[in-house]
């Protein structure tokens, strides 16, 4: 019986980042293997990085795209395209990857996000030949065939049915589509019955061949190998992909909500309220990222931030609170996340604004931003210890055009924030009059509660995941 490389290598984990610097006044770095960056004559980028600690290597593909390519009315085309790249291809059935991945107790995916594709690998080093093999053909020769096609329709319309089974998971989904209104970013990523429904083999064949090219792609290798020999490994496998003009069209930021406007979600026989309050945030790249990093950290990013203290903890209205800003290419969101029982559905959400205007008013202590600062430190650094987490921050490096000492200087950047800069972001980016309410809750029994935060739409339960 053969099993998974990350059980049997499990104790040969170590940690791949050196944390340089520990004075107060000397600033932190963060030691990562050197990489090479190489651009194939198609047009494909490639990051080779060398990680000797094990006998691992890490493919990764990710592909300019993602969700937000989807033509509108066509929703789901893309992560329906996505998880077909591993149903087969021209020489290969799925039953057949997955068996030779298996055997070789391997890993090989493929996914979607809003922004890009993403198709990963890892096997063993002695294996990688047959890794690069089976990558490089789920990749480049996908068969897109009939019957995988109306068996990954099926799976994706039941799982339409069963994300309504997650009242939360449904909260944070028509949260999305409310505060990105128009903007692709809004729509359902996994699709809605009517349009999985609609789309067609020559759809799926379409779209793959618009996107899926070189030279909208980046290839990370990172592990145990020689960056010369793997270059050529590169070069024999993706070299004759053929170069295309991408795409045309660039995604414009998504615009704020101005005022006040709360959706109630009614689902009659909820026993607990669902609830989401935000607006838009910023993009990746956006020179505030570290400052709104930081500043959450300390008001809903934490065990420990003013969110979970006040309302966990000195209210005992909740069990799980917080607030994030998620980042993406073309913009963000700002989202306060919680649940309550139904009967004190308002006074929670009365008590989250509160906390916002208080930290809008005073911001954060020196005590408090020091506590962040470190506490994300910490996350970043254990974040960095294995091929498969290199390969995706390299990637994200190259593909969200950040510097490339991105990562080298992050904590640096981190420390860098200082408390009259987190003040300024705060009263900038933590909206408290400016927000968008989504209420999942049995209407009947919250609705007349709400009525003064502000407009008031209802939509019934069944109807917010289409």
């Amino acid at each position: 019986m053969r099993f998974p490389h990350r059980i049997v290598f499990v104790i040969w984990i170590f940690s791949v980042v050196l944390v340089v610097g520990t004075s107060t006044t000397q600033a932190q770095r963060i030691q990562i293997p050197s990489y090479t960056r190489e651009i194939l004559d198609n047009g494909l980028v490639v990051l080779l990085m060398e990680y000797h600690k094990l006998p691992l290597v890490q493919l990764r593909m990710t592909i300019k795209g993602g969700t937000s390519y989807d033509p509108s009315g066509y929703e789901g085309l893309g992560t329906l395209t996505a998880s077909l790249l591993r149903k087969g291809t021209a020489t290969r059935t799925a039953t057949q990857i997955s068996d030779e991945i298996d055997f070789i107790g391997g890993t090989l995916a493929a996914g979607a996000t809003l922004d890009y594709f993403t198709v990963t690998s890892e096997v063993l080093k002695k294996d990688v030949d047959k890794g690069f093999d089976l990558f490089s053909d789920i990749i480049l020769h996908p068969a897109f065939s009939p019957e995988e096609i109306e068996r990954e329709r099926s799976q994706k319309l039941a799982g339409i049915e069963q994300l309504k089974e997650n009242p939360g998971a449904v909260a944070s989904v028509y949260f999305n589509k409310v505060i990105y209104g128009s903007h692709p970013y809004s729509r359902q990523s996994f699709g809605t019955v009517a349009s999985l429904k609609k789309i067609t083999r020559e759809d799926i064949e379409k779209f793959y061949n618009e996107v899926f090219i070189p030279n909208n792609s980046i290839l990370a290798v990172v592990g145990d190998l020689d960056t010369k020999e793997m270059l050529e490994k590169v070069k024999q496998h993706f070299a004759s992909w053929p170069k295309k003009t991408p795409r045309e069209g660039k995604l414009n930021k998504p615009q704020m909500f101005k005022g006040r406007k709360v959706w109630v979600l009614n689902k009659a026989d909820a026993t607990q309220t669902q609830i989401r309050i935000g607006n838009i945030g910023v993009e990746r790249r956006h020179p505030d990222y570290f400052a709104i990093t930081v500043a959450n950290g300390v008001f809903g990013g934490g065990f420990t931030s003013r969110l979970t203290e006040e309302i966990r903890v000195r209210r005992s209205l909740t069990y799980g609170i917080g607030s994030s800003f998620p980042s993406n290419l073309a913009g963000g969101s700002y989202v306060i996340s919680t649940f309550t029982k139904n009967a004190t559905t308002r006074e929670i959400i009365d008590a989250a604004l509160e906390e916002v205007k208080k930290f809008r008013d005073s911001g954060p202590t020196e005590e408090e931003l020091q506590k962040a600062q470190n506490y994300i430190a910490g996350g970043f650094s254990r974040s960095l210890q294995t091929p498969e987490a290199l390969a995706a921050q390299i990637s994200d490096v190259e593909f969200y055009r950040l510097p490339p000492d991105y990562l080298e200087t992050y904590l640096e950047k981190l420390k860098a924030v200082t408390l009259p800069e987190a003040k300024r972001v705060v009263k900038k980016y933590f909206h408290h009059d400016d927000v968008m309410i989504v209420v999942l809750t049995p209407a009947k029994e919250t609705r007349a509660s709400l009525q003064t935060l502000g407009e008031v739409e209802q939509r019934e339960f069944q109807d917010a995941i289409q």
